[in-house]
């Protein structure tokens, strides 16, 4: 599981808890930011509030440990690549079946490349929502105890 800290800055009454991540300066200048979790964490959650479920009793201003699952992370990334691509070749496939041979030739490579180009746009435009709600389902896995 990649874990980071964040701060408690809403509970609403429905159990959902608002929380913003905090900031991270050291790993800007960290050699291991690569294939550092920590750093893959922080740039998926946003750097504004967000809700997530949670069963702890939390109040507003504690620090909490935020966690995403590694499996939902890797089938995710998975997916953003994979999907534009078999996005592009199902356009593909249909515009060369439904194109005249002349016409085909000439518009394939930019259909191509139109199609691929807007799958990752609708990814991209959609990628607050989708990421972070069916995807990640980022969780509070723990309060963080003062001292630690």
């Amino acid at each position: 599981m990649i874990e980071e800290q964040a701060v408690v800055t809403q509970v609403s009454p429905q159990g959902q808890v608002w929380i913003k991540r905090l900031q991270g300066g050291a790993c800007g200048g960290c050699m291991q930011q690569a294939s550092c979790g920590t750093a893959t964490l922080a740039k998926l959650l946003p750097k504004r509030e967000f809700a997530v479920e949670c069963e702890l009793s939390v109040q507003t201003g504690e620090h909490v440990v935020v966690g995403i699952d590694d499996a939902h992370l890797l089938s995710t990334s998975l997916l953003m690549y994979v999907l534009p691509l078999v996005a592009m070749l199902i356009v593909v496939g249909l515009a060369s079946v439904a194109l005249p041979a002349a016409v085909a030739d000439v518009w394939l490579p930019v259909i191509a490349l139109a199609s691929l180009l807007l799958a990752f746009w609708l990814i991209h435009r959609f990628q607050a929502v989708f990421l972070l709600h069916y995807c990640f389902k980022p969780q509070i896995v723990r309060k963080v105890v003062s001292g630690k």
